[in-house]
């Protein structure tokens, strides 16, 4: 799932280079709060540095666009589309330029960021104490630490700022590949007799569900919505896999009195054959696209 997630990921931050060059170029520059936004947001999730805004602070701050104050020497960042060798330049000299009482940011800070979202110069000589940076530093961190929550972070972030779904679609498979991981899990592979909590039970399907439908998980975005898949018989199988979980909630509806649920051997029997069926579905697509998933009803250990 975190291979797909970094994908879409990918894909989010390449269509807002994209749209960024675009404005731009029609002289429509104003992205710089929004790219300042997703800045903090990316040295947050990464664990580098709780930044703050310096910009609402006073407007237009010098050389810097966010940081972190501490007493052992904070981290100042500057955030811009383009990271060339003039602008390098000019938020070293900034960033090192001294006052009238002797002061300069250098004196408080140990490391600055100059983050370039679209494009940096890579050939140019910086102080030890700078680092240009672009999106890869970003992703290439988050592969590393292999960290689910702080990838949909990022994610939430970005599509928090711009709506990418009338721009460009996420690949079919990745969004399967996302889709299986959650049917795979324990609320759909348990036998009922075998089952722990029914309300865990139901916050599960109920969250395949809405992965399904709108492509999201309590409200965050993981895939897309399956009327959105190009796949006919990727379609096909999500709108079967919506259909059982809508028979499950039912039978659960149905045996429930005063806040409990009182499933005989009956409801519990049909619950295991539509469970199956969505397990016997989601092994034949996987097979059909090549997607290596462990699925399948199995008794608690």
């Amino acid at each position: 799932m975190i291979e797909s997630l970094m994908k879409n990921l990918n894909q989010d931050i390449a269509i807002l280079q994209l749209r960024i060059e675009r404005d731009k170029d029609t002289g429509f520059n104003d992205m710089s709060r929004l790219l300042e936004a997703i800045s903090i947001q990316l040295f947050k999730a990464l664990g580098i540095a709780n930044l703050k805004s310096k910009n609402q602070i006073r407007v237009n701050f010098p050389a810097i666009d966010a940081a972190e104050d501490n007493k052992n020497g904070g981290i100042a960042v500057q955030v811009t589309s383009v990271a060339n060798a003039a602008k390098i330049k000019k938020t070293i000299e900034t960033f090192e330029k001294k006052d009238k009482n002797g002061n300069s940011l250098r004196d408080s800070y140990a490391v600055l960021y100059i983050f370039g979202f679209c494009k940096i110069s890579k050939d140019v000589i910086v102080p030890n104490y700078c680092k240009v940076v672009e999106p890869s530093f970003f992703l290439n961190r988050l592969i590393d630490l292999n960290d689910e929550e702080k990838i949909q972070v990022v994610i939430d972030s970005i599509r928090r700022h711009v709506d990418y779904s009338s721009i460009h679609p996420y690949d079919d498979i990745d969004c399967l590949k996302i889709i299986l991981g959650y049917v795979s899990r324990n609320a759909v592979r348990h036998y009922m007799s075998c089952e722990g909590s029914i309300n865990d039970m139901t916050k599960g399907l109920k969250e395949i569900s809405e992965l399904i439908g709108k492509g999201t998980v309590n409200g965050r975005q993981k895939s897309k919505a399956h009327h959105e898949f190009e796949d006919q018989n990727i379609g096909s199988f999500l709108r079967q896999v919506l259909s059982e979980i809508g028979s499950i909630i039912a039978v659960i509806n149905h045996a429930s009195r005063d806040g409990f649920v009182y499933l005989d051997e009956r409801d519990m029997k049909k619950i295991d054959n539509q469970k199956r069926e969505i397990t016997v579905a989601a092994q034949r697509v996987a097979v059909n696209y090549g997607i290596d998933i462990q699925l399948g009803m199995h008794e608690l250990d």
